[in-house]
């Protein structure tokens, strides 16, 4: 039933011309060095994406579908339509009408503020960008230097995770996917949310009320497996970047007021700046960057946030971007994450490229040395993913 909507206007957006269309094709590979007997120590999947647009009248259709055919994992075996929704345009602002994905942030390597969609565990979980669509309504006003956006969220998506044997897989119990919740999984959650510019100070910021479930969960023991438990908040967020010469300053913040008794009130904010080397090597760049990311409760208004979100509580991240600025776009972006409270360490590197102008190739390495309390003494994943694109 969740997709048909889907079905009913495919003829239409097929048979009308003209159609745009993109979309890639491919597969990706995974070795993992670990300590667990219990876990793969590898992983290939074959991966598809496709998006198509269609002109109608005063508005248009889009449809992004995302698909995963995974060799040993079950769970990773499906076909996700992220985005579906009609978009009809006015003068001053637009009505969108459908299930789609939004991003919003300033940092590179975790964004505190993305918190309109629930994060796809199927995927992998070092894509921050990877996610579930979500149906929702939005109206937006468009100003001279900013727009305002009403956007009224109508379902809270179940997040499914991957097998038990997949390193992945992060949970100490079973786990049931269905959800619990305060007021009911269609309970609308509301957000007003302003954009702005200051073109002479190259300033971007924005700002975001919400009154409805939020973005982070808490677990619960379900028929004795582990089940997620959805949340009432008032929260305001907030993000922005500044450009000064080749130093972009960045910040994000959150203030969440909870309504759930065993959940605190919290505050997280994060920080960073990127400064660029620009033809430190022949015509290539090199960005250095710096972010910190702080994540505090007030146990006192119940059982305290931090006891089960503790993800980028405390922690500094330092790394690079070397631009190639040749034909195929090459990029190579790496660092290290450091848990200040823990002492644990994740060091990570990329590279990224195309091949002959449709091809896509991209390896990344990540090590984690993590603290005693860690489920694993240490990991290693080793990443290469190769696409064809159109």
């Amino acid at each position: 039933m969740r997709h048909l909507a889907w079905w009913v206007l495919l003829p239409s957006i097929m048979i009308a011309s003209p159609v745009e269309y993109k979309g890639n094709i491919g597969f990706e590979g995974q070795y993992l060095h670990h300590d667990r007997a219990d876990k793969r120590d590898n992983a290939f999947a074959l991966r598809m994406e496709a998006e198509v647009k269609k002109e109608f009248g005063l508005g248009s259709v889009v449809a992004k579908a995302k698909g995963i055919w995974d060799k040993d994992d079950a769970h990773r075996r499906y076909i996700d339509f992220s985005d579906l929704y009609y978009t009809l345009e006015f003068d001053h602002g637009d009505l969108l009408l459908g299930r789609s994905t939004r991003f919003w942030g300033a940092l590179e390597f975790y964004n505190l503020t993305d918190t309109f969609n629930t994060k796809d565990f199927l995927d992998d979980p070092f894509d921050y960008e990877s996610k579930l669509g979500a149906w929702n309504v939005a109206y937006t006003h468009y100003f001279d230097e900013g727009d305002l956006s009403l956007i009224v969220k109508l379902h809270e998506e179940r997040q499914r995770m991957q097998e038990m044997d997949s390193v992945n897989f992060f949970l100490p119990l079973a786990y049931h996917d269905s959800l619990s919740t305060q007021e009911g999984e269609n309970r609308p959650s509301v957000y007003l949310k302003y954009s702005g510019s200051a073109q002479m100070l190259q300033l971007d910021y924005a700002f975001i009320y919400e009154n409805g479930y939020d973005a982070q969960r808490y677990m619960r023991f379900f028929q004795g497996k582990l089940q997620q438990r959805a949340y009432i908040v008032n929260k305001l967020l907030g993000y922005g970047t500044l450009i000064v010469g080749d130093t972009i300053y960045k910040g994000e913040f959150t203030y969440a007021l909870s309504e759930d008794d065993k959940v605190a009130d919290y505050t997280q904010l994060g920080i960073g700046v990127e400064h660029t080397l620009y033809g430190v090597w022949e015509k290539k760049d090199l960005g250095l960057l710096m972010e910190y990311y702080r994540y505090d409760s007030d146990k006192e208004s119940g059982y305290g946030a931090k006891d089960f979100s503790t993800f980028f509580a405390n922690d500094l991240t330092l790394g690079f971007r070397l631009s190639m600025n040749d034909l195929s776009s090459s990029e190579i972006l790496g660092g290290v994450d450091y848990d200040i409270d823990s002492k644990e360490k994740i060091y990570f590197v990329e590279y990224d490229t195309r091949l002959f102008d449709t091809y896509k190739l991209k390896g990344s390495y990540q090590h984690l040395s993590p603290s005693g309390s860690s489920v694993f003494s240490k990991l290693d994943r080793v990443k290469l993913e190769f696409g064809y694109y159109f």
